[in-house]
């Protein structure tokens, strides 16, 4: 009796636990993820000439991040996988930004934006010449927070909102090692984000894993309460 307890408490812990994997949320829909919205550019931006852009890194689409950061830049990969980063400062403003940017040639950029602790996000496509073609953004701004964190004149800006877009997703490749950075800061300095698709496999496969295992276990507290006492064998006395 006793036996048999411990393995429909092990059964049912094993149950518990893929259980809890399997609906627990996908990286793209927990809270350690944040978007760059940028302030608004130049009508036309040409090649080798120099612009100031303002950006803002919003945890959940709509607050400044509570701690150190880490490193804050923008990144430019171009048609050709040519990868080219501007480091941003800080500016007074809670979650905003500057960056001193010059593309080195003509052509399509991929723009991404490098975000500290959180992963990388992809802003959009800048032609050049030409202008800057922005994607949706996972959340709104909500009005309560901007108020709150943004009271003046100078706040984030409000872009489209795509609501199926994944932060995780179609970021720019990593730089090449032949990457040309723009006061890129110390190595090392802000570590690199695990890919959304990884950590899900990861979750799925401990989860199979567990499932299995408590399969296993059922089978052993049927089998143990099936199998005859003893006295009931055939040929026992």
């Amino acid at each position: 009796m006793r036996t048999r307890r411990m393995l429909a408490a092990v059964v049912a812990t094993l149950v518990g636990l893929a259980g809890t994997l399997l609906l627990a949320p996908t990286p793209a829909r927990a809270g350690n993820w944040a978007v760059t919205v940028l302030d608004p550019l130049p009508d036309r931006l040409e090649p080798g000439r120099g612009y100031t852009v303002g950006l803002w890194v919003l945890q959940h689409g709509f607050h400044p991040y509570e701690g150190d950061l880490g490193r804050v830049a923008l990144r430019l990969v171009d048609e050709k996988g040519t990868s080219v980063s501007f480091a941003a400062s800080a500016l007074p403003e809670p979650a905003h930004y500057a960056a001193a940017v010059a593309v080195p040639h003509a052509g399509a950029w991929t723009v991404t934006a490098v975000q500290g602790r959180f992963a990388d996000y992809r802003i959009g496509t800048l032609t050049v010449p030409g202008g800057m073609a922005v994607l949706g953004v996972p959340a709104p701004l909500q009005p309560g927070q901007t108020e709150k964190y943004w009271p003046g004149a100078i706040r984030p800006p409000t872009v489209p909102v795509d609501p199926d877009r994944d932060p995780f997703a179609a970021v720019a490749a990593p730089a090449p090692a032949d990457d040309r950075s723009a006061a890129a800061g110390p190595a090392g300095s802000r570590p690199a984000p695990e890919p959304a698709t990884s950590t899900s496999r990861r979750a799925l496969l401990v989860a199979g894993t567990l499932l299995v295992a408590a399969a296993v276990g059922l089978g052993l507290v049927v089998g143990y309460r099936r199998r005859p006492r003893r006295a009931d064998r055939p040929g026992t006395v």
